[in-house]
């Protein structure tokens, strides 16, 4: 992996340096003289010379040199030092003669070097470098690369004589498979190598090859490189692997198989042990999902530990879901009594809105606002609980909305109890856009009225007032009536639970503060609903919890 990942690098370093503007850029300029051309000359050195300082295989590098036919020759500071004939010694390569020949995109190879000394200790590369879209002119990029990027692995790593890469392909002439590399011996050529001795490689060899030289045994395996042009052996000395050490291995071989049988045998223990308890889960889970059977099953709990944890949070979530199903069939009955109950009760809407209307104009007609003004909000007030019973629960409207509706009531219970009371609103402006369900505070206005004014017989101020907390909105309806008792309060609360009563008293549209209480927690969550407090013969409050939704939401 080390020797591919090096040749990878070399690859990846050759097409940055390549593609790079600085270079794309003076291989496209035309003018061959002048500052420009010197200057863009220099920052392409200065380019390929930061790629060398950054670059992993940048230690490796002896030459690396941008030419064209037109006079470019730029030349980055590599290990080796550049010389004034380096360019006519690229082109004498047989690498080159060969890329240009057959017009290779990139050429690469073993053999000589440029530089007259170290001849064939290199490795090669050339790549066409192309010029600007609009200026397709083209140079080369050569590259030469010491085999210490090779020899420097198996001395890293310690690798022992044994081990050697033969070339497959040479670019200066010579045979294949004449470069030997080592650790300890980085090039040798070998013309005739003999039997036993390090690179004989027969023709038409299969691996691993065994074979013996005198009383030396030997064998020879061979690993492919992602490179095409190398392939790694070794040839290890098997003659030491006397019959002491045969015993041993087969000491060896023999406990390994006595525990390979253990662990079978352990492993097939542990798979029953665990298999029936998740077995008995699954069939747990069926019966909640084919049979509808939420019953608790205390079987698949008894394993303990994680199965037993599984188990528990299955049966869990089937008692979780049974108790969801029950209360939806009873919230389903509900609804359906109270429909009934509303087309037993249902009066012909729009009979009482004209009937009322032209009570309306009659007063007009006789000049008697104050009628007028009343006809018109009891109108208004029982076209929405009228709109509210036909759209059912859950109908939202502003904060804004409903303190209209609050005033359009409060102005026609004035007129029954003579103004007995005063309703004084509180809330900040900011909360005007929030929503809330319709209806939501005449119910209590209402209690307040008939539990706070009726009873006590002195004047009562109703005071409406809101709070934020977090993510949620406090609504507060407060009176300064008679208060209440723990066993009023009590009957307040729980009144219209119990399947088929009626509401206690009268009521205007026979919603009920119990069902108020229901609707909010369906429509947003347990913490929500109405709270209440009170004391007898001083106050009653109660706090509306909603979660804080503005209109523009």
């Amino acid at each position: 992996r080390r020797l591919d990942r090096n040749f990878e690098n070399i690859f990846a370093l050759a097409m940055l340096c390549a593609y790079d503007p600085a270079v794309m850029r003076v291989v496209s300029r035309q003018e061959r003289e002048g500052g420009e051309f010197i200057r863009d000359s220099l920052n392409a050195q200065d380019q390929l010379n930061a790629f060398l300082q950054v670059a992993p295989v940048g230690s490796y590098i002896d030459r690396l040199i941008l030419f064209d036919n037109r006079g470019l020759f730029v030349q980055a500071a590599a290990r080796q030092y550049g010389a004034a004939t380096d360019l006519d010694r690229i082109r004498q390569l047989p690498l080159y003669a060969r890329f240009i020949a057959e017009n290779l995109p990139v050429a690469q190879g073993f053999g000589d070097a440029v530089l007259p000394t170290n001849r064939e200790h290199t490795f090669a590369l050339l790549i066409r470098v192309r010029g600007s879209y609009y200026n397709p002119t083209e140079a080369y990029l050569y590259m030469e690369t010491g085999l210490n990027m090779i020899t420097g692995v198996f001395r890293e790593f310690g690798v022992p004589p044994g081990v050697f890469a033969q070339v497959r392909e040479t670019t200066s002439g010579g045979k294949a498979g004449a470069v030997i590399l080592q650790n300890n011996s980085p090039i040798t050529n070998l013309t005739t190598p003999q039997k036993g001795s390090v690179g004989y490689i027969p023709p038409d060899t299969e691996f691993p090859y065994r074979f013996r030289q005198g009383k030396q045994s030997y064998r020879l395996d061979r690993m492919e490189l992602e490179n095409p042009m190398l392939v790694l052996y070794n040839q290890v000395d098997v003659t030491s692997l006397t019959v002491g050490d045969r015993q041993i291995l087969y000491t060896v071989l023999g406990a390994a198989l006595l525990s390979l049988f253990a662990a079978i045998g352990l492993g097939l223990t542990l798979s029953a042990n665990l298999t029936r308890p998740i077995q008995a889960i699954i069939n747990r889970i069926h019966k909640i999902y084919e049979e509808n059977d939420f019953s608790y099953d205390p079987e698949i709990e008894k394993t303990g530990g994680e199965i037993g944890r599984i188990g528990k949070t299955v049966n869990e979530m089937s008692g979780n879901i049974g108790r969801f199903l029950v209360r939806t069939e009873e919230h389903y009955q509900e609804r359906k009594r109270a429909q009934i109950a509303l087309l037993q009760t249902q009066l012909n809407p729009h009979f009482l809105y004209n009937t009322l209307d032209s009570i309306q104009w009659m007063a007009k007609i006789q000049s008697n606002p104050t009628i007028a003004d009343f006809t018109r909000r009891l109108i208004n007030l029982l076209r929405n609980i009228n709109t509210r019973t036909a759209n059912g629960e859950g109908t939202r409207i502003t904060l804004r909305e409903e303190l209209r509706i609050l005033e359009d009531y409060t102005e026609v219970m004035s007129v029954r109890f003579m103004g007995s009371f005063e309703l004084d609103n509180r809330i900040p402006e900011a909360f005007l856009d929030c929503r809330i369900p319709k209806l939501t505070l005449q119910p209590l206005v209402e209690n307040a009225i008939l539990h706070g004014v009726e009873p006590s017989g002195r004047f009562v101020v109703i005071t409406l007032t809101a709070v934020e907390d977090g993510n949620y909105l406090n609504i507060i309806v407060e009176d300064t009536g008679g208060g209440m008792s723990p066993e009023q309060l009590e009957t307040i609360k729980t009144r219209n639970r119990e399947p088929g009563k009626k509401p206690g008293g009268p009521s205007l549209n026979n919603i009920g503060v119990p069902n108020v209480d229901k609707e909010l927690r369906l429509l947003y969550d347990e913490t929500c609903g109405l709270f209440f407090e009170s004391r007898l013969g001083e106050y009653t409050r109660v706090t509306v919890r909603i979660l804080k939704e503005q209109e523009n939401a």
